[in-house]
């Protein structure tokens, strides 16, 4: 049985908010994919995790948006 968007969302939650400037994982059901929500950190290292989420969100597709790290104030 194939793994279910959610659960792909859950599971790369899980392993990769709070890295490499990783800071939401959302998902986009039109788009069958999820979206990896950062801001700008080092950039070899977000590369990295990056192919890293791919691997594990397969077979979805994964999104990115560059947006500032939410503040609580």
């Amino acid at each position: 049985m194939e793994r279910t968007l959610d659960a792909a969302k859950a599971a790369v939650s899980a392993r990769y908010v709070g890295r490499a400037g990783i800071h939401g994982i959302g998902i986009r059901r039109a788009q069958n994919a999820l979206t990896v929500y950062l801001h700008a950190a080092d950039l070899d290292e977000q590369a990295e995790v990056l192919r890293q989420i791919e691997s594990d969100a397969a077979p979805y597709r994964v999104m990115t948006i560059v947006e500032e790290q939410p503040v609580l104030q």
